[in-house]
């Protein structure tokens, strides 16, 4: 039983449930992490500390393995498994003994040097919080060696489709932070809160690694530099890892600001940019994936008709959902900040601080949940440089807006320009794409934002009043009431959006007919 579901082959359906199942769980684990690290530091120093340590071996880890990864193991490996499994495995332990010989140098040296890229991420701290950054770092550099060999596997269990055991891994790294800051760190302080990363990590890999072994792979000493497999790696991941490098320069100069500015500056930035990333994972992230390789067929076949028929329905859906998320994130953006984030030391203060960051990032939702599958619609045509070229404009917006606003907005002011420089981002993408395949219907799209704008600002509008409403039935100071105010609220908000957008006959709209008539057939 137990070895039927370790190597479970999963059929794409399946698959798609598993995963969305999963991404979703995955992201309340990741709240329920920073409700933790929130209740227990508060948006202080330690926070601030504990983020940008972070940023140095997440960009490692994304520029060196995530890149290969994501856009050229996988496909490489399947090669091998229909044409010479063996073969595969050998170039799987190659690949081992390779990336973990590249990986240690690499992160040996920032270990050296931890001070010197402590002070370039976070050039506004000095003193206990500088040295804080540098024991975090320090420790958490041993993450990316581990996550690199945890992804490869993960990559084998993708090759293989076996999605299950793949799925829980990141529930997994989100309850080792959970304990390290829980019961790690009253014995060793903050430094705990890296163990409880490594430890993430470590759970991370060895969730998946059974699988892997019941599927036959074992470890070899292989060391072969002029291995084929290895060239065509690092062609196909070149292009992905360009794409990567901007959006982690923009993450490593937010943070760079971010740190010259008030206590807290970072760990705010941080806890609302993973509350706001929820519904663009949701719905902006898993519709461009499910899209892009059909997409990349009607591009292989130059089916053009069919490419922008597909790239304008994928684009319509995702606006359909995030249009009224973003005026759901607003009204209620108090309410999600205090029910998700305020507890123990996160106070009142901190939530306003939070709130009010959350508030200008939400500009951006409709950019930042559309641009991934713009740039996959640019991939699908085997064009990797306009793209790029796109995200360093937008990066050098996102900086010089920041420069401009900062002085008075502070870190709001950081928020509002990655919202504004996300914007730009998806004009851009967008107009290009659009003079390469004709695919922004003007009237629709126009006629698509009139519709959905004003059902979710009306549903806004009734959303208001029933906060005003449950406030005189409800003490909204309890957790159990101000839960209450906000499911209460939300589905009233929910209820008159789609009843507004079926009234109006979205296409979109259509999904809530069919358990309309499923009830009906059940009442007959």
């Amino acid at each position: 039983m137990i070895k039927q579901i370790l190597t479970r082959h999963s059929g794409i359906t399946e698959a798609t449930v598993i995963l969305a199942v999963a991404s979703l769980v995955s992201r309340l684990f990741g709240l329920l992490r920073d409700r933790t690290l929130a209740s227990h530091f508060g948006a202080g120093s330690i926070l601030d500390s504990y983020f940008a340590a972070f940023k140095i071996p997440d960009l490692v880890f994304n520029l060196l393995i995530l890149g290969a990864l994501s856009s050229a193991f996988i496909p490489i490996f399947t090669e091998y498994l229909r044409k010479n499994k063996e073969e595969g495995w050998v170039f799987v332990n190659t690949l081992i003994n390779v990336g973990v010989a590249l990986l240690s140098v690499v992160l040996l040296s920032i270990f050296i040097f931890a001070p010197f890229f402590a002070k370039f991420v976070a050039p506004g701290f000095d003193g206990e919080r500088l040295n804080l950054v540098i024991m975090l770092m320090r420790v958490m550099l041993l993450s990316p060696l581990i996550f690199g060999l945890s992804n490869l596997v993960g990559g084998i269990l993708n090759a293989y489709r076996n999605f299950l055991v793949y799925s829980l891994a990141p529930i997994l790294y989100n309850l080792g932070i959970i304990f390290g800051a829980v019961f790690v760190v009253p014995f060793t302080g903050p430094i705990g809160l890296a163990y409880g990363v490594v430890l993430g990590a470590l759970l991370h890999l060895f969730i998946q690694l059974p699988s892997v072994l019941l599927l036959g792979y074992r470890y070899r000493p292989y060391l072969n530099l002029r291995h084929p497999a290895l060239r065509r790696l690092l062609i196909l991941m070149f292009p992905r890892t360009l794409g990567l490098a901007t959006g982690q320069l923009a993450l490593l100069f937010n943070t760079i600001i971010a740190s010259t500015l008030a206590v807290g500056s970072i760990a705010v930035l941080n806890l609302a940019d993973n509350i706001y990333s929820l519904p663009v994972s949701i719905f902006g992230i898993s519709l461009a994936i499910a899209a892009f390789p059909v997409l990349s067929e009607q591009a292989v076949k130059s089916n053009w008709a069919g490419f922008r028929q597909i790239l304008w329905r994928s684009f319509r859906q995702i606006s359909f959902f995030i249009l009224p998320t973003m005026f759901f994130y607003w009204i209620l953006r108090a309410q999600i900040v205090r029910l998700i984030l305020g507890a123990g030391q996160f106070g009142w203060e901190d939530t306003r601080f939070t709130v009010s960051v959350l508030a200008f990032m939400t500009l951006g939702m409709i950019a930042h949940a559309t641009v991934p599958l713009l740039a996959r619609a640019f991939y699908a045509r085997k064009d990797t440089a306009t793209p790029f070229l796109v995200s360093l404009v937008a990066l050098a917006a996102n900086i010089l807006i920041a420069l401009m606003l900062i002085p008075y907005l502070k870190v709001v002011g950081l928020a509002l320009a990655i919202s504004l420089a996300a914007l730009l981002h998806l004009g851009g993408l967008a107009l290009l794409l659009n003079k390469r395949v004709r695919w922004l219907k003007w009237k629709e799209l126009f006629l698509l934002l009139w519709q959905a704008g004003t059902s979710s600002l009306l549903a806004a509008g009734g959303t208001y009043l029933m906060l005003r409403v449950m406030d005189l039935i409800v003490n909204t100071h309890t957790v159990l009431g101000l839960l209450l105010q906000t499911m209460v609220s939300g589905l009233l908000f929910l209820l008159v959006y789609l009843t507004l957008m079926e009234l109006l006959r979205v296409p979109e709209a259509g999904f809530i007919r069919q358990p309309i008539k499923f009830l009906k057939s059940i009442l007959r």
